[in-house]
């Protein structure tokens, strides 16, 4: 009986390690409240924002500069929307209309418990970054295989690392994506953020 008690307190730490969150997002004025979410990989925004408000990713350089500007990555109208953020990193953030007036805020995402990818994402290196048609990966084995992911963790270009580590991403629109290579048993081995602009 003990064993059993060992056994289900263990699945319930690891459930609850593996958990995700979802965290509210929505503004008071001209205030996204709160500006700043700290996260872990995979967890969840639920956004509500009242019009004209947008919620649309930047370059830091343009939230810097209370700019405007997207940089191609997430773009939400007025309204109610959920995404999740599945790539480790800090995402800008403004409202269209008002980033002049200070309208911002920041996901930090960090790598969730038992994911290796920081340790991983020190040897993957993406050239050119920003890419344009094409991108090269070292740093894995060729014969991997990759996915490019949207912001969203939609899959949208999956592949195998060829002898030249090219791969071709011609057919894909400017914005933000990532580059997740995964082993023969589909476990992630590295992740990488990659801008494609033209």
């Amino acid at each position: 009986m003990k064993h059993t008690y060992t056994l289900l307190a263990a699945m319930a730490i690891a459930g609850a390690a593996s958990a995700q969150t979802t965290y509210d997002l929505t503004n008071g004025g001209t205030t996204f409240v709160p500006d700043v979410i700290n996260m872990q990989v995979g967890d969840s925004i639920h956004l509500a924002i009242s019009a004209p408000h947008t919620c649309t990713e930047v370059s830091q350089a343009t939230w810097i500069a209370n700019g405007n500007t997207s940089n191609g990555g997430f773009n939400y109208p007025s309204g109610v929307h959920t995404f999740a953020l599945n790539t480790a990193g800090t995402y800008y953030y403004v409202c269209i209309p008002h980033a002049g007036m200070s309208m911002k805020g920041v996901f930090n995402v960090e790598s969730g418990v038992g994911v290796p990818e920081q340790e991983a994402n020190a040897v993957l290196q993406l050239s050119p970054n920003p890419a344009n048609t094409s991108v090269h990966i070292a740093g894995v084995a060729s014969g991997q295989r990759i996915q490019v992911r949207e912001v969203t963790g939609r899959v949208v270009l999956e592949t195998i690392l060829g002898e030249d580590g090219m791969v071709d991403i011609s057919s894909l629109h400017t914005g933000n994506y990532s580059i997740v290579v995964r082993d023969e048993q589909g476990n992630l081995m590295a992740a990488e953020r990659m801008t494609i602009a033209r």
